[in-house]
């Protein structure tokens, strides 16, 4: 039940169908018990964190914090420069230079495509070895890599979607949700963290 109220207070809100993809798992259950226990409650566009819910969340990040300790900080500091990688990624991969000019990206050029699909794969490979002594320490997070593995090979077999389409569980929404994860790990908000850069 932890990890759903974890994925809620990333996403904000989410359907059952999100939570699904976020956890792994089928969510119907756990989303009923924290229902009945107060913790999360139904909203015009699906289930978001009580009041209860949120203090719950912010003991459960206490206590990993204490817990995971300076590997947090560790890993955070290599993740902020793969990020400013990858945020260039998805630009090159929406626009692309033709004539000194950058113009959308029609997909024509798959020899350019296929470029930005080989640095993807660079850039999930370093991310996990990156991730690797936190999600050693903090079991959860385990889940990251494996949802960017899914959506990386659905974006390498053909469904461009599968980039950076806000509404699925695509490769840019599970980097953002890792990205408010390691913020809020290490004691950060996200303006602090658009502030900084």
């Amino acid at each position: 039940m932890d990890l759903l109220l974890h994925a809620l207070c990333v996403k904000g809100r989410a359907t059952l169908e999100a939570l699904n993809a976020a956890i792994l798992d089928d969510p119907t259950d756990g989303v009923s018990d924290l229902e009945a226990a107060g913790l999360i409650e139904s909203s015009r566009f699906g289930y978001k964190l009580t009041e209860l819910g949120s203090r719950r969340v912010d003991e459960l990040y206490a206590r990993e914090r204490q817990h995971a300790g300076p590997v947090v900080h560790e890993v955070y500091g290599s993740f902020v420069t793969i990020n400013d990688e990858f945020k260039q990624l998805v630009t090159d991969w929406q626009l692309r230079p033709v004539g000194g000019e950058l113009v959308v990206n029609d997909h024509s050029d798959h020899r350019y495509d296929q470029t930005l699909i080989a640095k993807l794969r660079r850039t999930d490979a370093r991310a996990s070895t990156a991730l690797s002594p936190l999600t050693s320490t903090l079991a959860r997070l385990g889940l990251y890599p494996r949802r960017l593995g899914r959506a990386l090979a659905r974006f390498c077999g053909g469904d461009h979607t599968m980039l950076a389409t806000p509404l699925k569980d695509s490769y840019h929404t599970v980097w953002f949700e890792l990205h408010e994860e390691l913020i809020i790990l290490s004691g950060r908000s996200r303006a602090e963290e658009e502030a900084a850069t």
